[in-house]
């Protein structure tokens, strides 16, 4: 069982585009700080999955080369971090539903920057990827700090998944044996992280062996890695906390780094130098190859990924035609032959009212386009070719360009030049049915549930409005607050603060030719909730990312079936917030929509009912779900509600658990709404109230306390302007950046899977 559960698991990570997958037993965690340990995360875990995504060797030799802070394709390290935690939210849902409590983690982003509690580091992720690496096999040490494997040096991001399963762990690396201390990051690093206030060597011993890495102080690394100081800036012979914050004052932010240890890093085995290819070290791979042209069944593999995924046109065009064009593919790649554009047409419709937020889809477009163009250059360079991929049209050469041989302005593109010898030619999105399937509805939920979405439900959207007209009272002119800082990033806030009106809205309002509501949910794993801000990791990370990881994934599908409905001729708007009765959390990747988000949407579409506390409670996973909303013309089978007596029995029996546990009191009196006929109440909250915790995190219980944050403003009686202002100013300039709550009154349901709770089923 363990060694075909491990094979499952490494088939399902390989499927999903890595590179390498390790397995490491929990013990090998055994001299971890309980607060940075997987065993602390997940007490009963028996096994730690690691993964790692393969940077292109373009993305690096090329990345950077102007100045550490001209990324170049290097920024698909922001998609690869995207992609990375898609993999392990898949993983973490896979081992769940194989019965495995299981909980992923995030790639980056989520950290404790300061020192917390007896925790001996700043800096500190919920658990380091890095040693989790060397841990499940994958890599040893070099003296920079980074892992390195012996097939791509440093040139990987890794990702960690948590189980319980007893899967087959790895054997370890000797150590000592892929970094020969060749100084080549010490030189180059331009902070000079790597040969000045370094502390004594650290050395982390897993079964008796043993990996060494430079004693590096962290503050001086972040100089450019982090906080985007210009690293042109003379840069002092101390640097600590303050010294950044004055520098930023003095000098504001350049930009993101490509880190130089990274760039200028390879083992010895596979080091080799071209130097007018790049000033770094090239890797040295199996097949090279120049002039060979590109097998047709290669190229096919290539573009048929691209079609799955949505693109609209790919474009490759010789790199001579684009010179006579104006465009020198050379100046991207020195060796390039070809340009290679992807790009998703014009995006679909706008609100009937154009005052109404909607969900764009961008990001999800543009991280399609992103890892496609990543992709396609990594599988040439496995052909032996080389590639070097771009994402977007920030250069106004390539933008020119691009739009003309497009024809259009795009809503999302990335582009490469690479050496090989593609066949030139233009492709159009194809494969979509043309014609209405049979049963429009079974084949609209059968592509919601492939494209991710672990629920899916129809409300015809008369329905929904007959609920909007409910909520019209109870909702509509309450005063919603925003606030944004005037600052940038890492200076003290200096609020912004605005006040408007909530309104319900109807379908008509997105669509005027509304028939029907596609619902969607995706779920937080439900040992990330049990185990949110628990002893002894006490890690709120896992929790904050699934939240944000679930809305994106319900991006993902939605963007499938938006398109697969616009090629069969329906009209179709997004929104994660529907009738408009939710707000924000806040959140390391951004706001999101809250736990209130389509909550009606989802009882209409037959998903759930509605807990006393205001969100839905599911039969399945209980409230640990969230939602987005497709509105269509498409006249599609609605479902039928779902019974109440089951889901919500603890809340028809008295419990409040939510109520009471609201760190800021938010919750109002009860009120009721009819769907079909079936009566639900429950305690809708006062916006500005509820937001104060959750959305601006400045209520410490509210769980930002455990990435380190000290802030605890109490709500005044009456929250105005001013007063948001006023507690927004006591916020940590640094930590700011990365809020993290954890929604207490969900957590506190008997239904979220806590310790002392029984199953959503129950």
């Amino acid at each position: 069982m363990t060694e075909k559960l491990t094979a499952a698991v490494r088939t399902k990570a390989f499927a999903l585009g890595i590179d390498l997958v390790g397995v490491g037993n929990i013990e090998r965690w055994a001299q971890c700080p309980p607060l940075m340990s997987p065993a602390g995360i997940l007490p009963s875990a028996r096994s730690v999955v690691v993964c790692a995504l393969h940077h292109g060797d373009g993305t690096v030799e090329i990345g950077g080369k102007e100045h550490p802070q001209v990324l170049g394709p290097y920024v698909h390290q922001y998609y690869m971090n995207e992609h990375l935690d898609r993999v392990s939210y898949e993983l973490g849902r896979f081992l769940e539903d194989a019965g495995y409590a299981t909980v992923p983690i995030t790639a980056s982003n989520i950290w404790r920057y300061r020192r917390y509690k007896d925790l001996p580091a700043v800096f500190s992720p919920d658990m380091s990827h890095i040693y989790a690496a060397v841990a499940a096999g994958l890599a040893e040490l070099g003296y920079s700090g980074l892992a390195l494997t012996p097939q791509f040096g440093p040139r990987n991001r890794f990702v960690s998944v948590i189980t319980e399963a007893e899967l087959a762990p790895d054997p370890l690396l000797p150590g000592q044996t892929l970094c020969d201390r060749c100084g080549l990051c010490v030189k180059r690093c331009p902070a000079r992280a790597l040969d000045k206030e370094l502390g004594p060597e650290v050395s982390i011993e897993i079964d008796g062996r043993k990996y060494t890495r430079a004693g590096k102080n962290l503050w001086r690394c972040s100089w450019g890695e982090h906080f985007d100081l210009d690293l042109d800036l003379p840069i002092p012979e101390k640097v600590d906390e303050r010294v950044l914050l004055d520098n930023l004052t003095r000098h504001g932010v350049r930009g993101g780094e490509m880190g130089q240890c990274l760039k200028h890093c390879l083992p010895p085995q596979i080091r080799s130098w071209d130097r007018s290819h790049t000033s770094s070290p090239r890797r040295i791979r199996r097949r090279v190859r120049s002039g060979d042209p590109l097998a047709p069944q290669d190229w096919q593999e290539l573009l048929s990924r691209m079609q799955a995924d949505g693109l609209d046109t790919v474009i490759v065009q010789d790199g001579k035609q684009a010179a006579k064009a104006g465009l020198d593919v050379t100046t991207y790649l020195p060796n390039a032959k070809r340009l290679v554009v992807l790009a998703f047409g014009p995006a679909g419709q706008p609100p009937a009212r154009p005052e109404l937020k909607i969900a764009t889809l961008q990001p999800a477009r543009q991280y399609f386009a992103a890892m496609n163009c990543f992709f396609a250059a990594r599988r040439l360079e496995a052909l032996g070719y080389d590639a070097a991929p771009y994402v977007g049209l920030r250069e106004p050469a390539i933008r020119k360009h691009a739009v003309n041989l497009l024809g259009c302005e795009p809503s999302a593109a990335a582009w490469l030049t690479t050496s090989a010898p593609l066949q030139t030619g233009r492709w159009d999105r194809s494969g979509e049915p043309t014609s209405a399937p049979a049963d429009l509805t079974a084949y609209v939920k059968s592509l919601a549930t492939q494209a991710g979405a672990d629920l899916v439900g129809v409300s015809p959207a008369d329905r929904i409005d007959a609920v909007a007209d409910q909520l019209r009272p109870i909702f509509d002119g309450e005063a919603v607050m925003d606030a944004r800082s005037r600052t940038h990033r890492y200076l003290p806030y200096d609020p912004e603060v605005t006040v408007s009106a909530k309104k319900v809205v109807t379908c008509g309002d997105y669509l005027s030719a509304a028939r029907s509501v596609i619902v969607m949910g995706a779920r937080i794993p439900r040992a990330s909730v049990r185990r949110a801000g628990e002893p002894p990791a006490e890690a709120i990370g896992p929790y904050v990312y699934a939240q944000a990881q679930a809305h994106h994934t319900l991006a993902y599908a939605a963007l499938k079936l938006v398109r697969t409905l616009e090629g069969l001729g329906h009209r179709c708007v997004v929104s994660y917030d529907l009738t408009g009765a939710g707000s924000l959390v806040c959140n390391p990747r951004g706001p999101q929509p809250d736990i209130f988000c389509n909550r009606f949407e989802a009882v209409c579409a037959g998903l759930g009912t509605i807990a006393r506390g205001g969100f839905v409670l599911n039969e399945r996973f209980g409230p640990n779900v969230r939602f987005i909303a497709i509105v269509t013309d498409a006249e599609l089978r609605g479902d039928a509600i779902a019974p109440l007596a089951k889901l919500r029995s603890r809340c028809d029996s008295g419990c409040l658990r939510c109520v009471d546990s609201c760190t800021v009191a938010a919750h109002r009196q009860p009120v009721e709404v009819q769907i079909d006929g079936q009566a639900m109440s429950f305690h809708p909250v006062e916006q500005a109230r509820c937001d104060w915790a959750k959305r601006f995190a400045l209520v410490a219980d509210e769980g930002f306390k455990f990435l380190g944050s000290t802030l605890d403003a109490k709500p005044p009686e009456t929250i105005t302007p001013d007063a948001l202002a006023d507690a927004l100013r006591q916020s940590d300039p640094i930590l700011k950046e990365r809020p993290s709550v954890a929604e207490p009154c969900v957590l506190a349901c008997p239904y979220a899977g806590r310790a002392d709770s029984p199953s959503a089923a129950e």
